[in-house]
C-alpha cells in the first residue's frame, strides 16, 4: 500500500511542477515562435523538453524528500 502512495505523490508533484513551467514559460515560447506556435513541431520540442525537465526536478525533490527521511521507499 506504501508503494502506491509514493507514486500517487511522485505523479502530484510532476504535474505541478509542470503546471508551474508551463505557466511561467508559456508568453515566451509563443513570442519566440510566433505564428510557428501552431504548428505542431515547434509544440512537440517544447513539451518535450517540458517533460525532460520536470522530471529532472520531481526526481530530485523525491531524492531529497528521501534523504531528509520523509519518503521511505
Amino acid at each position: 500500500m506504501a508503494e502506491i502512495w509514493i507514486i500517487v505523490i511522485a505523479v502530484s508533484i510532476f504535474l505541478i511542477i509542470t503546471l508551474i513551467y508551463w505557466k511561467f514559460t508559456r508568453e515566451t515560447i509563443k513570442t519566440k515562435y510566433g505564428h510557428n506556435w501552431k504548428i505542431w513541431g515547434a509544440r512537440t520540442f517544447y513539451w518535450q523538453d517540458a517533460i525532460y525537465i520536470c522530471t529532472g526536478i520531481t526526481s530530485l525533490i523525491l531524492v531529497l524528500l528521501k534523504w531528509t527521511d520523509v519518503l521511505t521507499f
